[in-house]
């Protein structure tokens, strides 16, 4: 049995090696850009199944979120799946499938090592929970995948990251009389040259207090991605939420697990730090 099991353990090795690669459909360079930003969904939780391994490299491995296929994984590569709130199962098809529950919550992101392991006349597979850190690292080396089941894609917009709009003068319309009496050198005051002017359309949406960093326009990437990292560092949600936008001067906050005070960030530009006042 021994040497039954030494032979099959070399033929599916030898089969890896003779057959390449597992065929998986990659998504585009801007998905997979955007999907390593790791920003979350409000109103969803956001899971990652990474398989960063090379071994049994020609297997592809289905997961499936309770019972719907939500894509294939091959070698160096992951899924971005977004879940509802709520008690989900993950599982690994394999030759011994591996399942791993979670309690899904809005806002959160999730990261799951897809595991390789050599069975006896395939590959095996193990799913394990594991930290942010951890996860974002793993991701970071793969390539994301096509999630085949559209209630688990997550839209295009969740991962950028607003950048602000430049404000334009519109130009009097042809049907707009314009009144020759008034003197071009006099001043017009700001907000009434705005409000009258700027199409709504193209005025930066400021989030209140309490509002998310990631929807507010005052707030540039570099700064966004600056302050999300202060978070992790704490081991706090990468969920920012804004104190006050001024210029190149931001001041978010955002929840830490264990305790009721949140973190408070400030910016100056893209250097962000811990604020000693929070």
């Amino acid at each position: 049995m021994k040497w039954n099991h030494l032979a099959a353990v070399a033929a599916i090795a030898l089969a890896s090696v003779l057959s390449g690669c597992a065929s998986v459909q990659k998504a585009g360079h801007d998905a997979n850009d955007q999907a390593k930003m790791f920003t979350p969904m409000t109103d969803k939780a956001i899971v990652y199944v990474y398989r960063d391994e090379l071994l049994g490299a020609a297997i592809k491995m289905p997961v499936k979120i309770d019972d719907v296929v939500a894509g294939q994984t091959g070698p160096k590569s992951f899924l971005q799946l977004a879940v509802t709130p709520g008690h989900h199962v993950i599982t690994s098809l394999s030759e011994k499938d591996a399942s791993l529950a979670i309690d899904a919550e809005a806002g959160k992101t999730y990261y799951v090592w897809q595991e390789v392991k050599m069975g006896l006349m395939s590959a095996r597979s193990a799913l394990h929970l594991v930290s942010e850190q951890v996860g974002q690292a793993g991701v970071r080396k793969c390539d994301l995948l096509q999630t085949d089941a559209p209630a688990f894609r997550v839209p295009p917009s969740t991962g950028r990251v607003i950048t602000p709009t430049k404000v334009v003068e519109a130009a009097p319309t042809v049907n707009e009389p314009v009144d020759a009496t008034v003197d071009a050198a006099t001043p017009v005051p700001a907000e009434q040259s705005v409000a009258s002017t700027a199409p709504t359309s193209n005025v930066a949406a400021a989030q209140p207090e309490g509002g998310l960093a990631v929807l507010d326009t005052r707030v540039d990437k570099p700064t966004f991605l600056a302050a999300q990292d202060v978070a992790s560092r704490h081991q706090c949600e990468r969920l920012l939420r804004v104190r006050s936008v001024s210029g190149a001067e931001a001041h978010f906050y955002s929840a830490c697990p264990g305790t009721a005070s949140p973190l408070e960030i400030t910016c100056k530009g893209s250097h962000c730090d811990e604020d000693p006042r929070g």
